[in-house]
C-alpha cells in the first residue's frame, strides 16, 4: 500500500481527488517522482498535475476529477497558463482530455496506445500456447520461483535487487528515468509491491515493482530489470507467474504500458500523419 511522501495541503487534495473519482494504471506519477505541481479547479474538485520545460506546462495524463469540475478545469488552466506564456502539452492522456476541449484548443496526437492483456483469456487461452508452455516447463523444471515482498522491505533485499539493477543498467542503451516513469530509488521502492525471480539457488535473477494502479480491475508495473546474464525468457516467466496471481486476486486486466506510436493515427491531422510517417521511415530495413 503506497504511503504517501507529502503533507503539503495541495498534495494531499490532489491525493483525495484522484482516490475518489479513479483514474488510469499510471496516476501514481502524478505523485512521484515528487517534481509534479498541480493546478485545482476553482471548486476543487479537478485537477492536473504538470511540470514546465522551457516554457511548456507538460500534464501528465488526464485531468482528474469529475465532469463538470474538469471543464471548469481546463478553461482556468488554460488562462493561467495563457498568462504565463505557456504553451500546455498533456502527454499520455486519453479521449477524456479530448471531450474536455470541445473548443478544439489542443491538437492531438497518437503516440502510442496502452498494452492491456485480458488476463482471463491470457491464463485460460494463451498461456497454453506451445511458447508460453515451452518457458513455464523449462523454468519449473529448472527450479525457478517467484517470490513477492510487501513493504517496509529488508535493506539485504533492497541491496540484492540493487544488483540486478545495476547489471541491468550495463545493458546497451538502458538508462534511468523521471516524471514519466519511476526510478531504482529506495525512496520508491519501500513504497512497492515486489516481485522477484528467483533461481534454484534463491538468487535473484530479475523482478518488476507492481504500482498501485488507479484504474479499478487492471494491474500494471513500472521497473523491469534483469541480470545481464539471467537466462534467455526469465522475464517471461515472471509476467507469466505475475498475472496468473494477478487473475487469482481478481484483477481482469494487466497494463504492460504504453507502446510507442502503435496502431494508425486516430485523428486524421498533418501533425499525426507527420509523426507516423517519420515511424515509419526510421523503421525501415536498411538494404
Amino acid at each position: 500500500m503506497f504511503t504517501k511522501v507529502d503533507n503539503s495541503t495541495d498534495f494531499n487534495l490532489a491525493w483525495k481527488i484522484l482516490s475518489t473519482h479513479h483514474g488510469e494504471v499510471d496516476d501514481f506519477f502524478k505523485f512521484w517522482p515528487p517534481d509534479k505541481n498541480y493546478f485545482f479547479a476553482s471548486d476543487k474538485n479537478a485537477f492536473v498535475a504538470y511540470g514546465i520545460r522551457r516554457r511548456v506546462a507538460i500534464c501528465l495524463g488526464d485531468p482528474v476529477g469529475s465532469d463538470k469540475s474538469v471543464a471548469l478545469l481546463m478553461k482556468e488552466f488554460g488562462g493561467y497558463c495563457v498568462s504565463r506564456n505557456l504553451t500546455i502539452a498533456f502527454i499520455q492522456s486519453t479521449n477524456r482530455c479530448k471531450k474536455a476541449d470541445p473548443a478544439g484548443l489542443l491538437r492531438h496526437v497518437l503516440i502510442g496506445a496502452d498494452a492491456v492483456i485480458n488476463l482471463k483469456r491470457f491464463n485460460s487461452t494463451t498461456v497454453h500456447n506451445k511458447y508460453f508452455r515451452n518457458i513455464v516447463n523449462r523454468f519449473e523444471k529448472h527450479n525457478f520461483s517467484v517470490t513477492t515482498h510487501h513493504p517496509p522491505h529488508s535493506k539485504a533485499l533492497v541491496k540484492e535487487l540493487c544488483q540486478v539493477s545495476d547489471s541491468w543498467l550495463k545493458l546497451p542503451h538502458r538508462k534511468e528515468w523521471s516524471f514519466l516513469t519511476g526510478s531504482f530509488d529506495i525512496d520508491y521502492l519501500q513504497q512497492m509491491t515486489l516481485h522477484v525471480l528467483r533461481d534454484a539457488n534463491g538468487k535473484a535473477q530479475a523482478f518488476v515493482n507492481e504500482l498501485p494502479s488507479f484504474k479499478i480491475g487492471v494491474a500494471t508495473i513500472d521497473l523491469m530489470r534483469r541480470l545481464n546474464n539471467a537466462p534467455a525468457n526469465c522475464m517471461d516467466f515472471l509476467f507469466i507467474c505475475l498475472m496468473k496471481d494477478r487473475l487469482a486476486e481478481g484483477y481482469k486486466g494487466f497494463s504492460l504500458g504504453m507502446s510507442p506510436l502503435d496502431g494508425k493515427p486516430y485523428i486524421a491531422n498533418r501533425a499525426s500523419k507527420a509523426v507516423h510517417r517519420a515511424y515509419r521511415i526510421s523503421n525501415k530495413p536498411i538494404v
